[in-house]
C-alpha cells in the first residue's frame, strides 16, 4: 500500500487580507511601487527613476522647484539625459542642423574644386593629383600668405578645402559623428561659433610652426576643435550620468588614434589638428567657467566676452607672428 501523501489543491484566490493599491493618479492601474520619497503608490508610467527608487510626479515637480529657487540638486533622470544628448539633430528639434550645413558646404566646395581642376576628375580623385595653383587661388593656406602677403582669409577658407575624395570622406563622416552630438549638447549658435574659432586656432598654429611654402586644406583643424570640445564636455559631466562616461571614452579613443596617425605618416599637418583640439577645448572650458554643467542655451554676455577674449587672443598671436616673421621670410627661394 501506498503511503505517499495525498496531493493537495494550489490556491488559486487572492488572500482575503491582501491589500491590492492602486495608483494615485490612475485608480483603475493596480501597483506595488511606491515613490520613495512620498510613498504614494505610482504605475509605471508615472514613475520616474531616482538615485534610489522611483519618484511621482508630484514630488518630481516640487523638486525641481525646490532647485529653482536654490535647494537641493535636481534629480538627473534617464529622459532628461537622453534629451539632453539628443535635441540638436538625433532628436529631431526644430530648426537647421549646422552640422548638416557645414558638410553641406564642405561637400559643395569640392564639387567646385572638381570644376575648377583643383582636383582631378580622373586620377586625382582619389589621389589629389589636380591643380596647386587652382587649389592655392581657391584659399589653400601657406605660412607664407599671411606672413608676407597678409592674406588673413586663407585662414578660413582653408576650413571648407579638400585634396581629395578619401581627404573629404573621412572629415565628413568625423564631422556629422562628433558634430551631432556636440551641437546636441550646446546648441546650434554656440557649436557654429566654436568649429570656426577652432578651425581659426589651428590656422594659426599652422602660420606659427608649419614651414613657409607648405601648403594646407582641410576641415581637420576644426574637426580636432570638436574632439577637444566633446572631450572636455563630457569629461565635466562624467559623474552625471552614463552617456557622458560613454562619450568620454570613445572621444578620447579617437582623439588617441587620430594623433597617432597625425605624427606617425608624413604630409599630416599636426599644425592644424593640434591647434585645432587645443582651441576647441579652451572654447568649451570658457563656456563652462563657474561651475556649469552644460553651455546649452543662447549666448549669455560672458558667453560673449569669453569668446571674444579668446579670438583677440589668437589675432594678437597672428600679427605677432606677422611682425616677428617678416625678415625670416625672405629666402632665398622667393
Amino acid at each position: 500500500m501506498s503511503t505517499t501523501p495525498p496531493i493537495e489543491d494550489f490556491e488559486l484566490h487572492m488572500p482575503d487580507d491582501l491589500d491590492v493599491e492602486h495608483c494615485y493618479r490612475h485608480p483603475d492601474r493596480e501597483t506595488g511601487v511606491h515613490c520613495s520619497n512620498c510613498g504614494r503608490p505610482i504605475c509605471h508610467e508615472c514613475m520616474t527613476p531616482a538615485p534610489v527608487g522611483f519618484r511621482c510626479p508630484q514630488c518630481m515637480a516640487d523638486q525641481r522647484r525646490s532647485s529653482t529657487a536654490g535647494g537641493r540638486p535636481r534629480v538627473v533622470t534617464r529622459q532628461q539625459t537622453r534629451s539632453r544628448w539628443q535635441r540638436g539633430a538625433y532628436g529631431g528639434g526644430a530648426g537647421v542642423s549646422v552640422t548638416k550645413v557645414l558638410v553641406a558646404i564642405n561637400v559643395l566646395v569640392f564639387v567646385a574644386e572638381l570644376a575648377t581642376g583643383a582636383v582631378s576628375r580622373s586620377g586625382g580623385l582619389l589621389t589629389g593629383y589636380g591643380s596647386a595653383a587652382a587649389m592655392h587661388s581657391m584659399g589653400a593656406l601657406a605660412p607664407y600668405d599671411v606672413i608676407v602677403r597678409h592674406e588673413y582669409w586663407r585662414m578660413f577658407t582653408v576650413m571648407f578645402l579638400h585634396w581629395d575624395v578619401i581627404h573629404i570622406a573621412f572629415n565628413m563622416w568625423a564631422l556629422w559623428v562628433a558634430g551631432t552630438y556636440l551641437e546636441s549638447a550646446i546648441g546650434r549658435a554656440k557649436f557654429l561659433v566654436l568649429y570656426l574659432v577652432a578651425g581659426f586656432a589651428g590656422s594659426v598654429l599652422i602660420v606659427y610652426a608649419a614651414p613657409l611654402a607648405a601648403e594646407t586644406a582641410g576641415a581637420s583643424g576644426a574637426i580636432f576643435g570638436l574632439f577637444g570640445a566633446l572631450a572636455l564636455y563630457a569629461f565635466v559631466n562624467r559623474n552625471r550620468d552614463f552617456a557622458s562616461r560613454a562619450v568620454l571614452g570613445n572621444i578620447l579613443f579617437v582623439i588617441v588614434l587620430n594623433l597617432a596617425i597625425t605624427f606617425g605618416f608624413s604630409g599630416i599637418s599636426w599644425e592644424g589638428h593640434v591647434g585645432g583640439l587645443i582651441g576647441g577645448a579652451v572654447l568649451m572650458g570658457a563656456y563652462l567657467l563657474g561651475g556649469r554643467r552644460s553651455p546649452y542655451g543662447r549666448f549669455s554676455g560672458s558667453d560673449v566676452a569669453l569668446t571674444l577674449a579668446v579670438v583677440v587672443a589668437l589675432v594678437a598671436l597672428t600679427f605677432w607672428k606677422v611682425h616677428t616673421g617678416l625678415v625670416a621670410a625672405f629666402v632665398p627661394w622667393l
